[in-house]
C-alpha cells in the first residue's frame, strides 16, 4: 500500500511533468501540447482539492476546456487574434474583481488556504489561459505575474515541486513574451 506521502509526492511530479510537457511543446507549436494540457491539470486538480486551495481546481477545469479549445483552435494553423489594450483593461479590471468576491466567498464559506491568493490566480489565469488559446501575445504578461504568485502559494503549502514548476514557468513565460526562443526544442 502506498503511504499518503509518497501518493502526494507521485502525484505532484506526475502533474509538474504533464504540465512542463504542455508549455514545452505548447511553445513549440506542436500538438501533442494538448493532450498534456488535459492531463496535467487533471492530475493538479487533484492535488490542488487536496490541498485545500479550492480556487486551483476551477482553473484547473478551466485549462482542461482551453486545451481543448486550442487544440480546435490550432486545426487551421496557429493563428493570432490581436485584442486592443482597452478590451485587456477592461478583461484585468473584471478577472480583478472576480478574483475579489471570489476570495471573500473562499475566506468566509470554506476552509480554503490562502483564499484571496489563490482566487486572484485562478481568475487571472482563466483570463490568461483564455487569451494564450487564441495566440493573444499579451497573455504572457499575465502568465508571469500568475506564475509569480503561483511560486508563493506552492512554496507555502509546502509543495516545492511544483513551486519549482512555477519558477520554470516564470522563464517559460518571460521566454514566450520576448520571444526569446530558449525553449525550443
Amino acid at each position: 500500500m502506498i503511504s499518503e506521502g509518497s501518493f502526494r509526492r507521485l502525484l505532484e511530479w506526475s502533474a509538474v511533468i504533464s504540465n512542463l510537457l504542455f508549455t514545452l511543446f505548447y511553445l513549440n507549436e506542436s500538438d501533442w501540447a494538448f493532450p498534456m494540457g488535459v492531463l496535467g491539470p487533471l492530475l493538479l486538480l487533484v492535488l490542488s482539492w487536496r490541498e485545500k486551495l479550492y480556487a486551483e481546481p476551477v482553473l484547473q477545469v478551466v485549462y482542461i476546456i482551453s486545451a481543448i479549445v486550442g487544440w480546435l483552435n490550432v486545426q487551421n494553423g496557429w493563428l493570432q487574434w490581436h485584442v486592443q489594450l482597452e478590451v485587456h483593461l477592461v478583461l484585468f479590471v473584471l478577472s480583478t474583481g472576480l478574483a475579489m468576491v471570489w476570495g471573500i466567498g473562499l475566506k468566509r464559506f470554506t476552509s480554503a488556504n490562502l483564499p484571496f491568493l489563490d482566487a486572484l490566480v485562478a481568475s487571472w489565469g482563466m483570463l490568461a489561459t483564455w487569451l494564450m488559446m487564441y495566440q493573444v501575445h499579451a497573455c504572457w504578461l499575465y502568465l508571469l505575474a500568475i506564475n509569480a504568485l503561483s511560486i508563493i502559494i506552492y512554496f507555502r503549502r509546502r509543495l516545492f515541486v511544483a513551486a519549482c514548476m512555477f519558477v520554470v514557468y516564470f522563464f517559460m513565460s518571460l521566454d514566450g513574451f520576448l520571444e526569446l526562443h530558449w525553449f525550443e526544442l
